[in-house]
């Protein structure tokens, strides 16, 4: 099914480099707006002066000339052969150390409707078209889609184990207290991980923009379905469906003052249980999976567990895997219903975040907030295997890729 690819990296020179510390970010569109500057200031090389848009006209001229720059002043380097890296991420989480393994490879490009390489989000023009802009001028993979592959028998990390025996080929510490290590290892050595590969579909967890982005430009280019040419590939970090490091964050609800004054409960009643809920149950209610659509509504100085009666019903309408969602409940169904709230100005009346504690604390600044559980690994392939899509804000994996390791030019 998919095909996988070493590849020769384009990296920051390790022996000039030590630890990429002050020079790795996080994805470009995970940096909060205003704190672009932060990463800006660590040191002139910081990946943020190639990744990031200058200006709201950008057209990446600076990101061409600065890799070009810095390829002749050796700041970066690129790999002899094409080699695949093991990225490992150690960090905490919900009060615990966790470590998560991915593979770096370059896949083979193909439209979603072959179903080889599987969304779970849908996306949207202008990302796209930015990303494309990025690409065409710079002729070079910045960064990595994040993705997953269903690895039951543990064949990779029986590969990575003979690997990791070495000192790291790079390292770094993120402001959110992960540790990453990237190994690589000869391509050549290793020709099972593409035989692996070869029935099995990947899933995208991070980097649906990027992926279709990459797939435009590969066929404006004359590279799409052409292994030779770099372009027909696109670079990718693969963890196993399995790994118990694989750690996803609900993100939360927090609706702004004014948007909707009054809830109608008993009309809410007619179509949902609402439960008492403890505050302290709270937190670890969002902490843990659910199996059936539920999630919790604090408003008026209540707090409720929230449970669609009769969820089962709209399997055949949307699909079995989309159903059975909270986020499908709390967005598309209760928020549009009774607050007024729908995809058209969405962003415009609901605040995002992760931290249901810090969301807590400041509860009596909004009209209502929306907790949820987190969803499953499984929720994600199922979604995507029944070609539908989850909610915008539906997942958050944690920790995020580090841009900055490895590039890869495509001329």
């Amino acid at each position: 099914m998919a095909k996988v690819f070493p590849y020769k990296a384009l990296y920051y020179d390790n022996k000039t480099f030590n630890d990429l510390t002050s020079l790795v970010i996080p994805p470009y569109d995970n940096i909060p707006g205003g704190e672009e500057q932060k990463y800006l200031k660590r040191s002139p090389y910081n990946f943020a002066h190639v990744l990031l848009p200058h200006s709201a006209d950008e057209d990446y001229s600076h990101a061409k000339d600065l890799l070009k720059k810095w390829q002749e002043q050796h700041i970066l380097k690129e790999t002899g052969i094409p080699c695949y890296y093991l990225y490992q991420q150690t960090f905490e989480a919900y009060g615990q150390s966790h470590i998560r393994h991915t593979l770096m490879c370059a896949v083979e490009l193909q439209p979603f409707s072959e179903g080889i390489i599987r969304p779970h989000e849908n996306t949207y023009g202008q990302y796209k078209a930015d990303r494309l802009q990025i690409l065409r001028k710079t002729q070079c993979n910045l960064s990595h889609v994040f993705g997953m592959v269903n690895d039951g028998e543990g064949f990779l990390e029986g590969i990575f184990e003979k690997w990791m025996f070495e000192p790291p080929f790079l390292k770094a510490q993120t402001d959110d207290g992960t540790e990453h290590r990237l190994w690589k290892v000869e391509g050549a050595k290793y020709p099972e991980v593409t035989e692996f590969f070869n029935d099995r579909p990947i899933y995208i967890v991070d980097g649906h923009h990027r992926y279709e982005s990459a797939l435009m430009y590969a066929k404006e280019c004359g590279a799409y379905g052409d292994p030779k040419k770099p372009a027909s590939q696109m670079l990718f970090a693969i963890a196993n469906t399995f790994d118990p490091g694989l750690i996803v964050f609900p993100t939360h609800r927090a609706v702004k003052k004014g948007t909707c004054n009054s809830l109608d409960l008993g009309a809410i009643e007619k179509q949902y249980q609402l439960l008492p809920l403890a505050p302290q149950d709270l937190f670890s209610f969002v902490e843990k999976p659910q199996m059936t659509p539920q999630f919790a509504l604090y408003y008026h100085n209540q707090l409720y567990l929230v449970i669609p009666n009769n969820w089962q019903n709209e399997a055949d309408k949307i699909g079995k895997s989309v159903a059975k969602l909270s986020v499908i409940w709390s967005d598309h169904k209760f928020a549009k219903e009774f607050c007024g709230i729908d995809d058209s100005h969405r962003s415009q009346k609901i605040s995002y975040d992760k931290d249901a504690k810090a969301l807590w604390e400041k509860r009596d600044s909004y009209e209502l907030i929306i907790f949820h559980a987190p969803p499953a690994v499984s929720d994600v392939t199922s979604v995507a295997d029944e070609k539908r899509f989850m909610p915008q804000k539906s997942t958050y994996f944690f920790p995020k890729l580090a841009a900055g390791f490895t590039m890869r030019r495509l001329e």
